[in-house]
């Protein structure tokens, strides 16, 4: 260090000569650093800031200036002590937590400077992640060697990883109007009973004692607080036992009072009233006094009032907490400009087809999350936020939608399988539902074997000709192979579809014209007909022209794995030239947001199918087969496994009626677990349906979007009324209707 005499001398001198002494460090890194030139004043301010330029390099553990006098100049050397570099890193003493897990939290890399900070951030990390896994007691000590010939050092962290503390109790103090389990079960922190662990996390108690106080406000008590509280660790039973000790002051219980508004507002005061959910002489709720704010600016911002300001007033009075809103509107913002961010291979018209938010018009808040819904349900991406900026001095706004795209999506698929019936068969599956980025759906599916060759192609484009008009193609040649025989066909699908006036309906229009027969090869040899019916009559080729028309209202939030929102459906098609039937489908589903991330789903489906004359016989291969999993699917029971059974084979049935519920816990949209509850079954007429006589299924289940392969589920379920007595079916899907 320089003496402080010496540098007021030294003021004001001229610098000579600036030079470093390093050893380890490129000493011309030194010099440019400080900033010190030969021919500058040499001064202590800027002495100071030059250390401190090193010091910001991180990479000396001291810097010493040395100067010396000469004439009417004087030079200025640097004098630096490196922090070592690290060259290995080593952990003992960890049994619950890997090595690579202190890693990833470190962020450690060989190589880089083992300074004293880093040291102690590297320790303190460690000492978190134990403490997220209830290991609070864990002791971390890092050990150093000494530096070798090139100033690198190893690191050793001898971890004592301690006894898991658990919380034996949690005890309530002063606490006179609400209950210990009041207070206690919207804590983080848990006693330990049979059904969890009770891990005590040291970095969540803070917080629970803030939510202590804002349960009470929830009960009206606003001067509530935590007056103590004690932690006190015993282990006289061999295991690390927590006793936590919370004492409160309840303070006064308070009533809402006059609610009223100030300031003009272009919004009827009626509609203002209509959000508030809190109303004079009830208990204050702390909780909804701020969602009522949250749904005021939710109000003023679907009039375009994203600028309004909002001041709730509480003026108290005795036990009457009187809320005045002050209320500024501004000028509604109008969109300048919507922009589109992070897609690099859907176009923007595609995107821009989903918007309702246009230029130029008032900002409506559901405008905009009916855009990003919409967006979203295109299936293209595994996000969608939203983001706006000022666009100019009137308070117009540039809206911007801010898409991530899926890594890789479409799904391919080929292998060989064999099978005691078809033999050795081959297939190549393909599905692409972003051509080009175009938004237009292309799938191909080719299967060749000895005994079947099939082949399924199919061409959709949402929007024909640049119009709200989704058009479709498909093409068929296939075998199916059912349980007692097989069925072939061949076929053309043409459909139309395009919205309706009613807000998330649409219409659509299609015909099918197919070629279909059961081979009398594929009919097993233990297959005797019955007078009821002969699956022989349907080895006959019939030609069918099929009109099909279909109404549809989707409002889910995300069609893929929904948590809210609802799908009704009704198709009818009639079926002429060879077979002459009609056959109608009504299917609905509701979704019930619940708490976080769950929702409620409670489904029917209802189908029949009849000739238009009494001598009009339907085709085996036409009937209804609920079970399993898909748009029949009773799951619990095999796929296509009920049915009317005429002499031990299932025809199937011509009218049917399924119901489903599922609890459903949705952590992000790619993902989803699920408890259900399946009824359902098939009947010969529509008049022969009896609700009280559905088979019954329950089980649970895991929904999982995967790159390549598409939706991907499995479900376990127990069909109650199986004959012979119930019995679990496992249940696996791949990019099928759930």
């Amino acid at each position: 260090m320089i003496p402080l005499i010496l540098i007021f001398f030294l003021n004001n001198q001229v610098i000579t000569n600036v030079t470093a002494q390093t050893k380890y460090t490129d000493s011309t890194l030194v010099i440019r650093t400080a900033g010190l030139k030969p021919g500058d004043q040499f001064s202590k301010l800027e002495l100071a800031q030059a250390v401190r330029r090193l010091y910001q390099l991180h990479l000396f553990e001291t810097i010493d200036v040395d100067t010396a006098r000469l004439a009417d100049a004087v030079s200025v050397k640097f004098i630096v002590k490196e922090f070592p570099v690290l060259k290995d890193i080593k952990f003992f003493g960890n049994r619950k937590i890997k090595a690579k897990d202190f890693i990833e939290k470190t962020n450690i890399k060989l190589g880089e400077i083992a300074s004293d900070q880093k040291l102690f951030d590297w320790q303190t990390k460690i000492e978190e992640l134990y403490k997220e896994k209830g290991y609070i007691l864990a002791k971390i000590n890092i050990q150093q060697s000494e530096p070798d010939s090139t100033n690198r050092v190893n690191i050793i962290f001898q971890i004592d990883e301690g006894e898991r503390v658990r919380i034996k109790r949690i005890e309530i103090l002063g606490n006179f109007a609400l209950s210990d389990k009041q207070i206690k079960r919207k804590l983080t922190n848990k006693e330990k009973a049979w059904y969890r662990k009770g891990l005590f996390k040291e970095d969540k108690f803070k917080d629970d004692l803030d939510k202590v106080v804002e349960v009470y406000k929830d009960h009206g008590y606003l001067n509530a607080k935590v007056e103590d509280y004690d932690l006190h660790y015993d282990e006289t039973t061999g295991r690390q036992w927590l006793y936590i000790t919370i004492k409160v002051s309840e303070g006064q219980k308070y009533y809402i009072g006059n609610i009223s508004f100030e300031g003009d507002s272009l919004i009827a005061r009626d509609k203002i009233t209509d959000v508030i959910r809190i109303k004079t002489g009830q208990v204050y709720n702390a909780k909804k006094v701020q969602q009522n704010l949250v749904d005021l600016y939710s109000l003023y911002s679907e009039e375009g009032f994203i600028y309004a300001s909002i001041t709730p007033i509480e003026d108290i009075n005795q036990d009457t907490v009187n809320i005045r809103y002050q209320i500024g509107e501004n000028n509604p913002a109008r969109i300048h400009l919507v922009l589109i961010e992070g897609n690099e291979r859907t176009q923007d018209r595609i995107i821009r087809r989903q918007i309702s938010s246009l230029p130029n018009s008032i900002f409506k808040r559901s405008d905009v999350l009916r855009s990003q819904r919409d967006i979203f349900n295109l299936g293209f991406f595994d996000d969608v936020k939203l983001d706006y900026k000022r666009a100019n001095e009137q308070g117009d706004i540039d809206l911007i939608y801010q898409v991530k795209e899926k890594s890789s999506f479409g799904t391919i698929g080929a292998g060989v399988q064999y099978s005691a019936t078809d033999k050795l068969t081959g297939y190549l599956e393909l599905s692409q539902p972003n051509l080009f980025g175009r938004g237009q759906k292309f799938s191909i599916k080719v299967e060749k074997g000895s005994s079947k060759t099939n082949v399924q192609l199919g061409f959709s484009e949402p929007y024909l000709f640049e119009h709200n008009l989704a058009a479709g193609l498909n093409l068929t040649y296939l075998t199916t192979v059912y349980d007692y025989y097989s069925k072939q066909e061949e076929g053309i699908d043409i459909s139309l579809a395009r919205p309706l006036p009613l807000d998330y309906s649409r219409i659509y229009l299609g015909v099918n014209l197919s070629g279909s027969k059961v081979p009398g090869s594929s009919i097993s040899s233990s297959y005797t007909p019955t007078s009821v019916y002969s699956v022989y009559r349907d080895t006959i080729h019939r030609t069918t022209f099929s009109p099909i028309i279909s109404f549809t209202r989707d409002s889910r939030d995300y069609i893929y794995n929904p948590l809210s929102g609802s799908m009704i459906s009704y198709s009818a098609e009639m079926s002429t030239i060879d077979v002459f039937y009609h056959r109608h489908i009504l299917d609905a589903s509701v979704y019930f947001p619940m708490f976080n991330k769950f929702t409620l789903m409670f489904r029917s489906r209802l189908g029949f199918i009849e000739g238009f004359r009494a001598r009009d016989t339907i085709p085996i291969y036409e009937r209804f087969y609920p079970g399993g999993t898909g748009a029949d699917g009773i799951r619990g029971y095999g796929d296509r496994s009920l049915g009317v059974n005429v002499g031990g084979y299932n025809i199937g049935g011509k009218a049917e009626a399924i119901y489903s519920t599922e609890f459903k816990f949705r952590p992000s949209p790619q993902l989803a677990f699920l408890v259900f509850l399946d009824a359902g079954n098939t009947w010969n007429t529509f008049r022969d349906m009896n609700i009280s006589n559905l088979k019954r299924g329950a089980g649970v289940g895991v929904r999982l979007e995967v790159p390549m392969l598409g939706l991907m589920g499995f479900d376990f379920g127990y069909g109650f009324d199986r004959e012979g007595g119930g019995k679990w079916e496992p249940h696996f899907q791949i990019g099928r209707t759930f």
